[in-house]
């Protein structure tokens, strides 16, 4: 027997109207053999139009069934069919009171008008299929779109495009495919729940990644204008109808910082959006790459504003001018370049634990360490030679040196920062900053800094700006709490800083200890 003969075999079998149910077994053999012939898809499609037009409802229905299979199983070459007026004209025969309207059931034509505008919202790229629907909507022969009931197969365009949503989970597209081959209405209803579920889930993504380019996009421009202004205003040819301009790009900055903090909070670690580079997105060009990357990039440049903006906060609350922001400031963009450039991952590094009086360690010192309180506001014995050295917080520069990662991690950063220069009437002592900031949504409380260096060094800490960073908000910047360091280092060996930090992050207490390498040599610190 032929193909065509195999086809018509398999379809009458599959439509008998003197059987209620469908017969499934058929219905698979029908789509076999369509999928095995070259010219199936139009043979099929030919037949199926014929039982589709019986007088016989039954047998109408089920023709109906085998062809919502067959578009859910066939692939693409049937889809091509189904789309061509040739056959879209054989279904709308059927609604047509030129033709077979006149004497069709209505649960024909229901069903012949639910799977025309199944195929409108499953194929929106075919436009004879949209074309065909708007007409029948015209004439009235629809008046209004159907509700589509829960088992009604809805079956996704094939074939589907490489990373399309039903092969990012694996286990839902393994799930999807059993219940789409089952033969129970059950399955089928949960079919077309999870589809839908998945495609929901998409659109949310796509939305969700729209939003971070628009933004990233925006921050981008702004970031370019402020270089711009910046390096006129080194240049000293900084009009003074750009002073207003460039304060209100930090303004928009700072608008939009807690948005991006959100938005890396939400991004998964597969997550490879459509985003821009840095460098291109400052041109406006838009290309590929891997969101979190490029997101803490833009995070070191926040952190910079952030420690600004700690600064203002601890000079309006001791009195002071704002002098700081035409003496810090002007790092211009060497230092924001300088700044992105810095690495933030945290430190993973097992050392013994600190103790937390101020009495020195018997094994801390045997390796050759000094301990220095964090949290003591009178300087040691052994640490005369800084106990009358204070420097005011307001009156450092920043220097262009790339900041070091103390500690980061649960959205808890500690960063160490280094002054241009030295102590006033000390150029021996070192001074450098360290900055901490929450994102985290608990509050972190209770925070004290220690910190130890070899013996041939010394080191002071100066009392900290708080001790608190509140929960942090979408809706307000988050907060920064300061704390300047003075490091003498009379033989200039590399430095070498052993701290600990404890804090409470909601209602856990935590010590964490670690130690920091990697300073730069002291005579770059006011020349870069």
């Amino acid at each position: 027997m032929d193909g065509t003969g195999q086809l018509q075999r398999w379809l009458n079998e599959a439509t008998d109207p003197s059987v209620p149910g469908e017969k499934w077994e058929c219905i698979q053999r029908f789509c076999e053999q369509l999928k095995a012939d070259t010219a199936g898809p139009s043979l099929a499609l030919r037949l199926l139009a014929h039982k589709i037009q019986s007088p016989q409802e039954m047998e109408a229905l089920h023709a109906l069934t085998v062809l919502e299979m067959c578009v859910n199983n066939c692939g693409e070459k049937f889809h091509n069919e189904i789309a061509k007026f040739r056959f879209l004209n054989e279904l709308i025969k059927v609604l047509s009171p030129k033709y077979y309207g006149t004497w069709s059931s209505e649960k024909v034509k229901s069903r012949v008008t639910e799977i025309i505008f199944s195929w409108t919202v499953w194929f929106p790229q075919e436009v004879k299929i949209r074309d065909a629907y708007q007409m029948l909507k015209k004439q009235g022969i629809v008046k209004e779109d159907p509700k589509l009931p829960e088992d009604k197969i809805l079956p996704p365009p094939s074939p589907r495009p490489q990373n399309s949503i039903f092969d990012t989970d694996e286990e839902k597209s393994k799930l999807l495919a059993r219940l789409l081959k089952s033969s129970h209405s059950e399955d089928l209803q949960a079919a077309n729940r999870l589809i839908k579920s998945m495609i929901k889930e998409e659109q949310e993504k796509t939305a969700k990644v729209s939003k971070r380019v628009n933004t990233i996009s925006e921050v981008s421009e702004n970031v370019k204008q402020m270089d711009e202004l910046l390096e006129n205003y080194k240049r000293q040819e900084l009009a003074k109808s750009d002073h207003e301009m460039l304060q209100n790009l930090f303004q928009r900055c700072e608008k939009l910082r807690p948005l991006l903090f959100r938005l890396a909070s939400e991004t998964v670690d597969d997550d490879d959006s459509a985003l821009m580079n840095a460098e291109t997105a400052a041109s406006s060009t838009q290309n590929r790459g891997n969101f979190q990357a490029f997101l803490e990039l833009r995070e070191r440049k926040l952190v910079l504003y952030l420690y600004i903006k700690g600064l203002r906060d601890w000079e309006h609350e001791n009195g002071h001018s704002r002098k700081w922001y035409h003496v810090a400031f002007p790092v211009n963009k060497s230092f924001l370049r300088a700044f992105l450039s810095r690495d933030l991952s945290p430190m993973k590094l097992p050392f013994p634990d600190l103790p937390n009086s101020p009495v020195a360690d018997p094994s801390f010192s045997s390796l050759g360490y000094e301990q220095k309180p964090a949290a003591s506001l009178n300087p040691a014995s052994n640490d005369v030679s800084l106990a009358n050295i204070f420097v005011p917080l307001i009156s450092i520069t920043p220097s262009n040196i790339c900041p070091l990662t103390v500690y980061d991690r649960n959205g808890f950063k500690a960063m160490l920062h280094f002054s241009r220069d030295p102590a006033p009437g000390r150029p021996d002592v070192l001074v450098m900053v360290l900055s901490m900031l929450s994102t985290s949504a608990q509050p972190i409380k209770d925070i004290v800094f220690q910190a130890a260096v070899p013996k041939t060094m010394k080191i002071k800490l100066q009392p900290a700006s708080g001790s608190e960073l509140p929960a942090f908000s979408p809706l307000l910047p988050p907060a920064v709490v300061s704390q300047v360091l003075l490091l003498a280092n009379p033989h200039k060996v590399p430095i070498r800083l052993r701290y600990k930090l404890t804090f409470t992050q909601g209602a856990q207490p935590l010590s964490e200890v670690g130690e920091v390498t990697g300073f730069p040599e002291a005579e770059l610190w006011g020349k870069s």
